[in-house]
């Protein structure tokens, strides 16, 4: 990665705090639950359609 566009360097257009709070709360969120919804279809398919 590009060591010269450190994130401590955002403008003031872009709110940090706002951007962490998004990125903690939805996307790490919605990732897990995602991942464990995708996990839940393998194994119902496994047990069930692959006797």
């Amino acid at each position: 990665m590009n060591d010269q566009n450190d994130s401590h360097n955002w403008g003031d257009e872009m709110d940090r705090d706002e951007h962490e709070t998004t990125y903690d709360d939805a996307f790490l969120n919605y990732s897990k639950w995602g991942t464990v919804a995708v996990i839940a279809i393998l194994l119902f398919l496994l047990v069930f359609v692959y006797d």
